[in-house]
């Protein structure tokens, strides 16, 4: 998939928060509890997603991830955190209430939620003025690696690639095994990085 964008990519990658957005790849049924949940403001309620004491409500379905990155960085507007899920008819999106109540069955009032503890966060970043490239000494690894640093923190290059779709089924594979990992937005391409928590400046 060609992910080279257009004007409206480029102004939107330009307008873009310095500040990364959490994003739980939730790819595998067995990491989440389904739910309903009631929002301020809002009558009725919500289809969302229960993970890590979080709620997340139904938001839209996308076909394709190159648009999932775009509509979660719009996101990071109004919050710092959201989820997605993969079904058959592509991804679909959920956005973080922090404000949310669970809302059970009417018939079942007494209705209970099991608790779900997530993969690691993946952090998408859109932003280039916000990371920077450097070379990282890591343990068992005799050679530096090409690394970005962000939030004072160090990621080392993992996979470099124009498939959004790709790239995101294996930070979810990542986040799944308990790898923090790094998504950077470029215009025509993507950098996977993975968190490097001993990980020395070369």
């Amino acid at each position: 998939m060609s992910v080279s964008p257009g004007p409206d990519s480029l102004a939107f990658l330009a307008t873009q928060s310095t500040t990364a957005m959490a994003c739980k790849l939730l790819f595998d049924r067995d990491l989440y509890t389904a739910c309903h949940v009631q929002v301020p403001d809002i009558d009725h309620r919500l289809s969302a997603l229960y993970v890590d004491s979080q709620f997340y409500s139904f938001l839209k379905v996308v076909p394709e991830a190159r648009k999932v990155i775009d509509v979660v960085m719009r996101l990071n507007k109004r919050d710092n955190s959201a989820a997605v899920t993969q079904t058959r008819r592509g991804y679909t999106i959920w956005a973080h209430e922090p404000n949310a109540r669970h809302a059970p069955p009417t018939h079942k009032p007494g209705y209970g939620m099991r608790p779900v503890f997530g993969p690691k966060d993946c952090l998408i970043l859109a932003d280039p003025t916000a990371y920077q490239t450097c070379r990282l000494q890591v343990p068992d690894v005799s050679k530096p690696l090409m690394a970005l640093t962000y939030n004072n923190r160090y990621y080392s290059f993992f996979k470099q690639d124009a498939n959004a779709n790709r790239l995101l089924d294996i930070a979810a594979k990542l986040a799944r095994r308990g790898d923090e990992t790094l998504l950077v937005v470029e215009p025509n391409q993507f950098i996977l990085a993975l968190l490097e928590p001993r990980g020395q400046l070369a």
